[in-house]
């Protein structure tokens, strides 16, 4: 048998194995660590070349071998279920332009129950509000509406890793919410990044967000939301979308991810996926061709939201509430 065969037939038993497991609850596996070990894949890719040349046993069990000890360790590193091999600590460093905000400095670990805080206020005349939010290994949630045009709560730090700077165009407020210049985070499990979004319920809003590895739960059904584009390395997202806009637009673009998307029943919803190898559950939608899905009401629906999924290895879902 090829050594091509066999490695491909092993990356694509492992990944749906994960998957599987982790949709049964067997597993809590964190795809935002293994973001680290991306090379790994390089090189045992470039093993796998170089064996499959020869057209040898030898050549094909030493693909397998090395293959399987490559996903071991990743598996081994990715779990997080409290082993002896748990990852004890993430560290990040980021480059963003951001020169102003709170303290400088880094975190220890020796307060879990420290927050640092932002706000801005919510002025009258505000119509249309843009939040740009750009982070590396943290959880971002939005649960809830404020009395503050924006405010975050950045639980687990006892300083600032974040900055806030915000523009005015007339009736638009832009928000940049994101890491600071040369900045280090050191956190794990025990020492959580995270950070907490609310926002003011009467403007309409566009959201993007830009993460490398870790997650964004999102409870948009407060808001009136219109563009919302989400872009995440190894990261998990959840989104909730409500129906207080008649027109919605969503993106997501994801490497290995997991991507969870609920829509009311109410409105039109149409899917145009292009996902690669990624595992696709779309309930509820009719499968139109040309990898667009429709919902039966999308033609007639008052509310029309569009979505966007773009993915390489990731469990893609959408349902309808």
């Amino acid at each position: 048998m090829k050594a091509d065969r066999l490695f491909w037939g092993i990356i694509f038993v492992f990944i749906g194995g994960i998957f599987l497991l982790e949709n049964f609850g067997v597993i809590d596996f964190s795809w935002g660590y293994i973001w680290r070990f991306w090379p790994i894949l390089l090189i045992v890719t470039g093993i796998n070349i170089v064996f499959s040349r020869s057209h040898s046993k030898i050549g094909a069990i030493a693909t397998v071998v090395i293959t399987v000890l490559a996903l071991a360790f990743v598996t081994i590193m990715g779990l997080k279920d409290g082993r002896e091999h748990r990852h004890h600590g993430w560290r990040w460093n980021f480059s963003d332009d951001a020169k102003n905000g709170m303290d400088d400095g880094w975190s220890d670990g020796s307060s879990q129950d420290s927050t640092v805080s932002y706000q801005e206020a919510y002025e009258d005349g505000i119509t249309h509000a843009v939040l740009n939010i750009k982070g590396g290994a943290a959880k971002f949630y939005i649960n809830s509406s404020s009395k503050n045009l924006f405010s975050a709560d950045n639980r687990g730090q006892e300083k600032s890793f974040y900055v806030l700077k915000t523009e005015k165009r007339d009736s638009t407020t832009i928000l940049n919410f994101t890491t600071k210049k040369d900045t280090e985070i050191y956190f794990d499990d025990h020492q959580p990044n995270d950070i907490h979004l609310a926002l003011h319920s009467s403007p309409i809003w566009d959201l993007n967000l830009t993460m490398g590895a870790g997650k964004a739960d999102f409870d948009l059904t407060p808001f009136k939301m219109h563009n919302i584009n989400l872009k995440g390395g190894a990261a998990e997202f959840e989104v909730k979308l409500g129906n207080l806009s008649n027109d919605i637009n969503f993106t997501s673009e994801t490497g290995v991810a997991k991507v969870k998307i609920e829509v009311p029943q109410t409105a039109g919803c149409q899917i145009h996926s292009s996902t690669g190898l990624s595992s696709k559950t779309f309930e509820g939608f009719i499968d139109k061709g040309n990898s667009i899905y429709e919902t039966a009401n999308y033609r007639t629906a008052k509310q029309k939201i569009h979505l966007t999924i773009k993915g390489g290895l990731s469990d893609i879902s959408v349902s309808r509430y």
